[in-house]
């Protein structure tokens, strides 16, 4: 029995996942566009993993 390949997860443009950031993810569209500085898309998941790594980042 052969098992189908995992599809990968739907990836989206830096923009749009900006733009749905407060209704998708709780935070400001300005947050969002920190966390992903540098990333043209993004599935929900690398996105979310993204904004966790940048709102633990300390201020130097």
């Amino acid at each position: 029995m052969a098992s189908k390949p995992k599809s990968e997860a739907q990836k989206f443009p830096a923009e749009e996942l900006i733009n749905a950031a407060p209704a998708v993810f709780g935070v400001s569209p300005e947050m969002m566009a920190g966390a992903l500085h540098g990333t043209a898309e993004a599935s929900k998941d690398e996105a979310e993993a993204l904004l966790k790594q940048f709102q633990d980042k300390g201020v130097k």
